[in-house]
């Protein structure tokens, strides 16, 4: 978000030029993102104990994440001034935020009421648009004022490989690799028994 120090195209910030207060607060928050997500896991697939120690830490790592997302998106629009104009030029823009703020309320009342299975689905959303949010806080910007999505892609012989490659093959294949692993191991794991129903 702070961008890099580059200079007639090439990078020059140095060997720990991109380490500053703010990357070190982002790696932190993303710590704690996955954290939550892995808690929530283990609460929507285990049982007894592992469920239970799960639900006491589901709370307090969402406490953590959410005061880490509202630290950064408060940081980004007092830093950077112009993504805070195209913020109010552009209301649509909070589209993402409210979906993140609707998803954090059904988090709390799911934390509430002990659920097993929402919490991993709303901490899912919440992902998704704290990314949907940067991304369309820089855009068309993959680098802060520094490099644009087209200047940042690859050859378009390379991006026609990828896409009929990649995308017409091997991407179906990972959705239906998803998509059976998913029916294997659905339920919850219970003791010795396994996965159940």
């Amino acid at each position: 978000m702070q961008g890099l120090q580059v200079t007639n195209g090439q990078y020059s910030g140095g060997a720990v030029g991109w380490l500053t207060p703010f990357a070190v607060l982002c790696g932190i928050g993303l710590c704690l993102g996955y954290a939550l997500l892995g808690a929530c896991w283990l609460a929507k697939k285990c049982e007894a104990e592992v469920r239970d120690v799960a639900h006491r830490q589901i709370p307090v790592l969402a406490l953590g994440v959410l005061a880490f997302l509202v630290l950064v998106f408060a940081y980004a629009l007092a830093e950077n001034l112009p993504i805070l104009h195209r913020w109010i030029e552009r209301p649509y823009l909070f589209v993402f935020p409210a979906i993140g703020a609707v998803a954090a309320i059904v988090l709390a009342l799911s934390i509430l009421r002990h659920n097993d299975h929402w919490p991993f689905y709303m901490v899912a959303l919440i992902f998704v648009s704290a990314f949907g949010t940067l991304a369309l806080s820089f855009w068309p910007y993959m680098i802060p004022s520094v490099i644009t999505v087209n200047e940042a892609a690859a050859p378009q012989s390379s991006l026609w490989f990828m896409f009929w490659g990649c995308g017409l093959i091997v991407f179906p294949l990972m959705l239906l690799y998803t998509v059976v692993s998913y029916t294997v191991f659905r339920g919850k794991v219970g003791g010795t028994a396994g996965y159940g129903h």
